[in-house]
């Protein structure tokens, strides 16, 4: 990517955190259904699902969209 097709770090923070509002606020109350009551096991396994979607999800798919509107 040539820095011309790297969208602005603001975007993509506004892309972030609109993901990441549903996910923090299902992922923990699902998770703790079928966990211990154990609020640092909660934490762990629910922010070990989290990092992964918003990773290898959330942002190369924004990325793709963003470069494919900037094509256009």
């Amino acid at each position: 990517m040539n820095n011309d097709q790297i969208p602005s770090q603001h975007i993509m923070a506004m892309i972030t955190f609109l993901a990441l509002v549903p996910l923090v606020y299902f992922i923990p109350d699902l998770v703790a259904k079928y966990l211990p009551a154990s609020k640092l096991l909660n934490v762990i396994v629910s922010v070990g699902i989290i990092v992964p979607i918003i990773s290898y999800l959330v942002i190369p798919i924004s990325l793709k969209l963003l470069s494919k509107s900037r094509r256009e």
